[in-house]
């Protein structure tokens, strides 16, 4: 029954996206951050998980928790081209402040936005701490929003396909998924086949394409390294900065091999050991590899719409949404 409602409220979801207006940057002012923890609450508002990031690793983009971040560390290093830059009042947003002993570097020209006097800061770049007012950040909107997204994106039928080992004129060991469309590539594919550890993916699609891969599963792990066109992409190169990783109904997703594409993960807890890039938004963000900042570019599609609804059946649609997921949070927590 939980897997029929899934499916029409998804179908509901593709419906409305297409009879709203697309938004200029993919997620919102998520966008603008290599890292984003939105923190998951039930039908209640109370708090399931709650939305921290908690890595030591190296991150040269913005940084963003719903709740706090947790862990010392670096960040700010690289911004890059930073299309999206400008949405971001502040580079790292650490809504209920810091931990007594936290020490950050901040080495963009950005200012930081945590509340209390815990915590210090190192302004390499320029920029200050600000304890009081708006963060910039309306998480809650923010989550109801990535929720309906990634929704959407996972009932879309896919258009690629799922090729699998052994094609011709590519390395037999790579599992391929190949797209020829020169303006969206969709693939489904599996946890299994995302985790293969003898098997790196490798997507084969049109350069500039936008590429979105929904994953099926509940904890969800990369066995190996991600190829395109079969190259393997590493640092802040924005080569894979139109690919997109959605995971729909993960509870965790662990990136143990090297890693260049966007995530979005709005229930789940994300973490790794290996290289990223990208912009990775989940439930709440654990220890990770090393985090480049390469914002996702690509043009996320909006879901066929024949007919216009009704303002009503527009109203009744959100509710049916908004229900959904926190119904899918509760399933998932």
């Amino acid at each position: 029954m939980f897997l029929k409602k899934f499916l029409l409220l998804s179908a509901s979801l593709s419906f409305f996206a297409g009879v709203c207006h697309a938004e200029s940057m993919p997620f919102g002012v998520a966008s603008a951050y290599n890292l984003v923890a939105l923190g998951t609450v039930d039908a209640n508002g109370n708090t399931l998980i709650a939305g921290n990031i908690s890595t030591n690793a190296d991150i040269t983009g913005r940084v963003a928790a719903a709740n706090q971040i947790t862990v010392s560390t670096t960040i700010g290093s690289n911004l890059n081209a930073d299309p999206y830059g400008s949405a971001a009042t502040y580079d790292f947003v650490s809504t209920n402040g810091l931990n007594p002993g936290e020490q950050f570097n901040l080495n963009s020209h950005g200012n930081a936005y945590a509340p209390g006097s815990n915590g210090n800061f190192n302004f390499n770049g320029g920029g200050t701490r600000v304890t009081t007012g708006s963060s910039g950040i309306d998480f809650n909107s923010l989550r109801t929003s990535l929720d309906a997204e990634t929704l959407t994106l996972a009932a879309l039928t896919s258009t690629g396909s799922v090729l699998g080992t052994n094609q011709p004129g590519v390395n037999p060991s790579f599992f391929v998924l190949k797209g020829t469309d020169p303006t969206l590539n969709i693939f489904n594919i599996t946890a299994a086949e995302f985790a293969d550890t003898n098997h790196p993916i490798d997507i084969q699609a049109p350069a500039g394409s936008t590429i979105i891969v929904n994953v099926a599963g509940t904890n969800v792990t990369l066995g190996t390294g991600l190829y395109y066109n079969q190259n393997q992409i590493s640092g802040d190169s924005a080569a894979d900065a139109d690919i997109l990783f959605n995971f729909s109904t993960a509870q965790t997703v662990t990136i143990d091999g090297q890693f260049s594409a966007s995530i979005l993960a709005p229930f789940a807890v994300l973490s790794g050991n290996s290289q990223m890039a990208g912009n990775f938004i989940a439930a709440q963000i654990g220890q990770t590899g090393e985090v480049h900042n390469v914002e996702f570019t690509g043009t996320l599609p909006d879901g066929p719409s024949a007919v216009t609804p009704e303002p009503t059946s527009l109203m009744l649609m959100g509710t049916g949404m908004l229900g959904f997921a926190a119904a899918l949070r509760r399933r998932l927590s």
